[in-house]
């Protein structure tokens, strides 16, 4: 049984993670028309939950909005089953996200299109902060401006 101050760092972690990834697709669709297109017309729920703590990202007509509290059937549903665990593997290698599925570290319920989406929708932050950067790269006399597409 986890002590409440184990459970107030695993409400804090999935906070944490939850507006860090609301922030960065409000980011980057302020200034990728792609990302924009992707939105539109999506409708979804995710819910993002660890022990009794959820936080909830929910698509509407091309917005992106975050809020606290559970739902009681999202779309898709990714549970934190070792948050502490979860935040170091991110950090030390953020694109091994299978390896938490196999360290039962997140557990997940839902139409497995909703995961195909949240992930195409991270791929293409992905790649507009990598494109940004070549563009801000040493040498390059490009300036970093609206990504067209």
């Amino acid at each position: 049984m986890k002590t409440a101050r184990e459970k107030v760092v695993d409400a804090a972690i999935l906070h944490g993670l939850v507006i860090v990834i609301w922030a960065v697709f409000s980011l980057v669709k302020l200034r990728s028309e792609r990302f924009r297109q992707a939105l539109d017309r999506f409708q979804a729920t995710y819910q993002f939950r660890a022990g009794t703590s959820a936080r909830r990202l929910i698509f509407s007509a091309g917005r992106i909005a975050y809020r606290g509290g559970p739902v009681p059937s999202p779309d898709y549903e990714l549970v934190l089953l070792d948050p502490w665990g979860v935040l170091k593997q991110l950090w030390k290698n953020p694109n091994d996200l299978i390896r938490l599925l196999m360290e039962n570290k997140i557990d997940q319920h839902g139409n497995n299109y909703f995961l195909f989406k949240f992930g195409y929708l991270l791929g293409l932050c992905e790649r507009w902060f990598r494109e940004g950067m070549e563009k801000l790269a040493p040498g390059s006399k490009k300036k970093w401006i609206n990504d067209p597409g």
